[in-house]
């Protein structure tokens, strides 16, 4: 019988993680010291792994010219959110995986001699998502290139908003955005590098904004989930979807670059786009009133240091709560947010009324069943919260023609974006209100299943965010304040959708209303959807109805993510403190409207006449104010939203080091002891080694 050896061949499956990397396009296994050496590309087949942030700082900066900032910022729980585990557990296990504070990384450094200002986002710190210390990066990222006149490099790598800091994390996307045109304004060149994946509100945002956009090859880029889309036309995606090379076919990138080539890129366009000589401040405030914005002063904070000191000698009457229409409920003046946001309340006040009732003094009425009726009762608090989500999205809730039919005494609608077509999701044009000439955006859905489907259920495509910019370029022109009314789950997530690029017009709306030289009031009529909602939110005053609800992403799609089943939706919603009563203590609102009894679905008259003086009232107020404070103080709102702190300075410990790190560690130690002069090993082979050093 002959003899059977055993194999010592390793089997695919055997390989250690810890040396070995399997390419995810080709399958080829890859040596993990190799694949380093080759900018984490595949050798074989060319696909680009994800990179770190130190790993892509090391890649694309000079060795040693970076000079980090803020490293110590971190997040904080606004919301108390828990899913399966506290938001507090998520922080500390993603900060000792990654040796990070947050999801990003920004400072100073130089490409090829040229000094920049740069943020790198890391995928590794819980998918690279977007919340308070992300967004303040950016911020402070656009902010130190405005004042050194340096040009900003963003590194993006990101699956969206983080949805356990709710519509705290959504605003950063205004903040961003307000941060990146007054870059815009005073001509300091932005290159955004996109990078796999770039996905939801970050692409929605500051990463789709680039005066450059450039991309890795085969990055995935993108609004929505794959998934979603696909689900949403029920069908294939075509070839390709939502990459780099869809992207770049389609205009939303300027180049696809090889990582090989990726420092060389960024360094022939930093010679080419070099911000204009340094000029007075003079020049720079006329510049800067041409384009819209007001000129950027570093010391503005002087002055407004000065106003608050004013402000301590005045009466206790005036520190209370500020003049609020009747039927609304407002934030105290000294109130501020968790982020201890800047009161974003008009310097001119609305005339006094009447006082208010709490707006949670109406019990909502039901109006459909909850998603789980079937199953066994919600638990109080989730009941609660999910009845408001579902009048939120009452089939008979007044929406923009509605509410706008029953408030103004003309109205001229205005169609097309002109550039592709009308969307029916989105509803402008001009009106007048007690005499007030203003120009009215706001979504609209159907009142049957017909008009549902004309309108797309109130999603929009790019069409209809671009006829918003339009309206708002036309009010500024026209010295028109502008009313926006919210009510949309979302934007569209369908691939013609994307194919036209309804990333970049949310980005391009939230980015015109933030720098608009014009009043804006918001209201939040029923469902404010993530950033299909905010692209026309960004006010300088939000409302919102007392049954409406605002989030960062919708309960469902949370659940799912979250807890792996939409049938936890009312769970997350009451996770995501969606609720106006819960904006409202958030700062992301600022008045709450109360609703007539039973919801604003069943007297539409009613809910139009407890509006009327809110909306008037901010109007006059806001009009007072000049332009340049006006676009001031809406920068300082959005700027101050989000919940941190700058934490002790010690560095976070990275997680427990690789099998392959340890071995390398105990061979460079165990080198460095051979070397040393002096030192004698003694002890048996495979026993404990005692060392003994000499006199």
């Amino acid at each position: 019988m002959p003899i059977k050896f055993p194999s010592f061949r390793p089997r695919r499956d055997a390989y250690p993680a810890d040396l070995w990397t399997k390419c995810p396009s080709c399958s080829e296994m890859l040596f993990n010291r190799q694949l380093q050496k080759s900018l984490r590309v595949c050798p074989n087949c060319g696909h680009h792994f994800r990179m770190s942030a130190a790993e892509r700082l090391a890649l694309l900066l000079d060795p040693g010219s970076f000079e980090e900032r803020d490293a110590n910022l971190q997040s904080l729980d606004p919301l108390g959110f828990v899913d399966q585990k506290p938001y507090p557990d998520r922080l500390t296990a993603a900060q000792l995986a990654t040796g990070l504070r947050d999801a990003a990384v920004w400072g100073f450094g130089r490409i090829e001699g040229e000094r920049i200002a740069v943020c790198v986002m890391d995928f590794g710190f819980m998918g690279g998502s977007m919340g308070s210390v992300v967004g303040e990066k950016v911020a402070r990222a656009a902010e130190a290139a405005l004042a050194e006149r340096l040009p900003l490099v963003v590194v993006s790598a990101s699956g969206g908003a983080r949805m356990q800091e709710g519509t705290l994390a959504l605003m950063q996307l205004a903040k961003t955005l307000a941060a990146i045109e007054r870059l815009r304004a005073a001509r300091i060149p932005y290159i955004s590098v996109l990078t796999d994946p770039t996905t939801g509100g970050v692409y929605a945002s500051f990463a789709a904004v680039g005066d450059v956009n450039l991309a890795e090859p085969n990055a995935l880029i993108g609004f929505a989930g794959a998934r979603v889309s696909a689900g949403t036309i029920a069908a294939e995606l075509p070839p390709g979807f939502q990459r780099a090379e869809f992207l770049f076919r389609h205009g939303f990138v300027d180049r696809v670059v090889p990582r090989a080539a990726l420092r060389k890129e960024l360094a022939l366009l930093l010679r080419y786009l070099r911000p204009p000589a340094l000029v007075t401040e003079a020049t720079e405030e006329e510049g800067a009133a041409a384009l819209g914005l007001p000129a950027f002063r570093p010391l503005s904070f002087i002055s407004e240091l000065a106003d608050r000191v004013l402000a301590d000698g005045r009466s206790d009457e005036e520190e209370g709560t500020e003049p609020t229409p009747a039927g609304a409920t407002a934030r105290p003046a000294g109130a501020t947010t968790p982020a201890s946001a800047t009161s974003t309340v008009p310097a001119t006040d609305p005339p006094p009324v009447a006082p208010s009732r709490p707006a949670e003094t109406t019990a909502p009425a039901k109006a459909t069943e909850p998603a789980n009726s079937n199953g066994p009762a919600l638990p109080p608090d989730q009941a609660a919260v999910w009845e408001r989500v579902q009048l939120a999205r009452h089939l008979r809730r007044p929406r923009t023609l509605e509410l706008v039919d029953q408030l103004a005494d003309e109205w001229l609608e205005l169609h097309g974006d002109r550039l592709f077509g009308d969307d029916e999701a989105v509803v402008a044009g001009l009106a007048r209100i007690d005499g007030r000439r203003v120009v009215v955006v706001g979504h609209q859905k159907g009142a049957d299943t017909e008009e549902n489907i004309r309108r797309n259920f109130g999603m929009p495509h790019p069409e209809g965010y671009r006829k918003a910019i339009r309206c708002f370029e036309l009010a500024e022109r026209f010295g028109l304040p502008v009313l926006t009314i919210v009510d949309t789950p979302g934007a569209y997530p369908g691939p013609a959708a994307e194919e036209r690029g309804v990333a970049e017009a949310i980005a391009r709306a939230i980015a015109a209303m933030t720098r608009l030289r014009t009043p804006i009031v918001t209201v939040i009529a029923g469902e404010g959807g993530s950033g299909g909602a905010l692209a026309i939110a960004a006010g300088d005053v939000v409302l919102a109805l007392e049954n409406a609800v605002y989030s960062v992403i919708s309960p469902e799609g949370c659940a799912s993510i979250l807890w792996r089943t939409a049938d936890r939706a009312p769970e997350a919603a009451v996770a995501m403190r969606m609720t106006a009563a819960e904006q409202l203590e958030l700062g992301v609102v600022d008045a709450v409207i109360e609703e007539p009894p039973g919801g604003a679905h069943l007297d539409h008259a009613e809910t139009a006449r407890r509006l009327r003086p809110t909306i008037l009232a901010h109007l006059d107020a806001l009009a007072a104010l000049p332009a340049e404070e006006l676009v001031e103080r809406r920068y300082r709102r959005y700027r101050g939203m989000g919940a941190f702190t700058e934490a002790a300075a010690e560095p976070v410990a990275p997680g427990r080091p690789s099998l392959a790190e340890r071995i390398r560690g105990l061979i460079e130690a165990g080198r460095q002891s051979l070397a040393a002069p002096g030192r004698v090993f003694t002890g048996r082979p495979g026993g404990r080694q005692d060392d003994e050093t000499s006199g």
